[in-house]
């Protein structure tokens, strides 16, 4: 491939929407069906694994490494492998964002129908009959539930860590 070639292939790739691990216009199908051993390998890939795996010939091995790498280079694989890991990564982060949406919404309705159960417990109660302490415990949990539930604190009782704020130890006040 010449320079000017590339250079049209470059740019080409910027204009038109494509997605750089798909099959090179220039590219063989032998070198295609080669990287995609090499990009499904996963960010631990080297080419002499993929050969590897394709190639169960020892004798073979070192012929086909020599070309997998000339392939490697003209064909940008690494560039190509890692543009297709951002994208995999991408989608687990878009369905992973989608479970915990959904595991949400459940966890709303759940905790909605069990705050109707407790609500219709307490207009039942006699007020006369709860005692100082049981006042203080129910004040304590209704203050540490809501603010779990706004994210203030984790379950685990420490300040939640949000971007843009700073929590300190204890360690390090009045230094």
């Amino acid at each position: 491939m010449t320079d000017v070639e590339k250079v049209i292939e470059e740019a080409t790739n910027d204009v038109l929407p494509f997605e750089s691990w798909e099959k090179l216009k220039n590219e063989s199908t032998l070198a295609f069906s080669a990287f995609c051993t090499f990009r499904d390998l996963g960010p631990e890939r080297t080419i002499k694994k993929a050969v590897e795996i394709n190639e169960k010939d020892e004798a073979l091995r070192a012929k086909r490494y020599k070309v997998w790498l000339h392939w490697s280079t003209s064909y940008r694989w690494r560039e190509r492998a890692a543009d297709y890991d951002r994208y995999t990564e991408q989608l687990k982060q878009t369905e992973l964002r989608k479970t915990i949406e959904a595991q949400g919404e459940v966890h709303r309705k759940v905790t909605g129908k069990m705050l109707e159960v407790v609500q219709k417990k307490l207009e039942l109660m006699n007020p006369a009959e709860l005692t100082q302490g049981g006042v203080t415990e129910w004040v304590q949990t209704a203050i540490k539930t809501e603010r779990e539930a706004a994210g203030l604190v984790t379950t685990s009782g420490k300040p939640e860590v949000r971007q843009g704020e700073f929590n300190f130890s204890p360690d390090f006040q009045r230094l």
